[in-house]
């Protein structure tokens, strides 16, 4: 009879839940590399203010669950993430187990559905155990600091390099907020296309916790859209045929225009698709035209 010592060393050789290390390990398939960068090419060409290295572009096709490939271009890349950087503070709150604290549930759709700040502030909050408040001096400063570090300890811990510790906002960060930004905002959250295309893989794949919850928050009906919609026209779904489904969270700023989204065309297709770009935030319909690009190279 095998020992629970030998059951023990095979749990925990197994890949935690949404590891970004297992992500890693997907194959790169060369054919959908160059689609995506075909893609980029096209995109670059008819947005000439689009710089190429302010464009991200990752793809992971899970269309074929025993053979799931994946591409990207600067996937590696840091963007600030804006709104999109939510998709890390819902699953904080699901592999942390804090879904059913104070208002948790009701602040994980207003964050997720239509996006709000306030919201967010407030399950960030929950994942790091802090408060907002006047400005902090030397030991309750570092202390905080090291609460709201924590959030990026977790996901550390999974493999990713992200900065998720800050609070997203309208007009600007106070008191003991503006002093976490730091010097030459060094605590600013970033983000990567990888790493934001592993943790949606994960949460379509139903490998991490709150799985199904967090699909229902994301799903964006595309016939008819919810009259509050705010993440469809002008992002990816907008491109996206008729009879498609979509699950996905953008976010833009003065500075960055964005999205992740998972996907299911009508010809039984599944992607992962995450576009980030800086730089051209006033172009509405880059996003759409991109993704359009993407679909007529994965299409050939």
């Amino acid at each position: 009879m095998r020992s629970a010592a030998f059951f023990l060393a095979l749990l925990l050789a197994l890949p935690a839940a949404a590891d970004y290390r297992e992500f890693r390990r997907i194959t790169a398939d060369p054919a959908l590399q160059a689609r995506v960068r075909r893609a980029a090419e096209a995109s670059l060409a008819a947005f000439p203010a689009l710089k190429p290295e302010n464009l991200g572009i990752t793809v992971v096709d899970l269309t074929r669950p025993a053979t799931i490939g994946r591409a990207d271009l600067n996937g590696d890349t840091s963007f600030y993430p804006a709104s999109v950087i939510k998709l890390f503070y819902m699953a904080g709150i699901y592999m942390q187990r804090k879904q059913d604290l104070g208002d948790v549930d009701r602040a994980l759709k207003e964050m997720i559905v239509v996006s709000d700040n306030d919201a967010t502030a407030y399950l960030v909050d929950i994942l790091a155990g802090t408060c907002a408040g006047e400005e902090l001096q030397g030991r309750a400063l570092r202390r905080f600091t090291e609460q709201r570090r924590d959030i990026n300890r977790h996901f550390e811990r999974l493999g990713y390099d992200i900065s998720a510790m800050m609070k997203p906002w309208s007009f600007g960060p106070y008191g003991r907020e503006l002093q976490l930004l730091g010097e030459n905002r060094v605590n600013r959250n970033r983000l990567t296309p990888n790493a934001t295309a592993a943790i949606l893989t994960w949460i379509a794949r139903r490998r991490t916790p709150g799985a199904d919850e967090m699909m229902e928050l994301l799903h964006r009906p595309l016939d008819p859209r919810r009259d509050d919609e705010n993440q469809v026209d002008e992002f990816i779904g907008e491109a996206l045929p008729a009879g498609s489904r979509l699950w996905s969270k953008g976010g833009w700023t003065s500075e960055v225009r964005l999205d992740a989204a998972y996907f299911e065309l009508p010809d039984e297709r599944r992607l992962v698709v995450v576009i980030f770009t800086r730089g051209v935030s006033k172009e509405k319909d880059i996003l759409p035209a991109i993704a359009r690009n993407l679909l007529e190279e994965l299409s050939q």
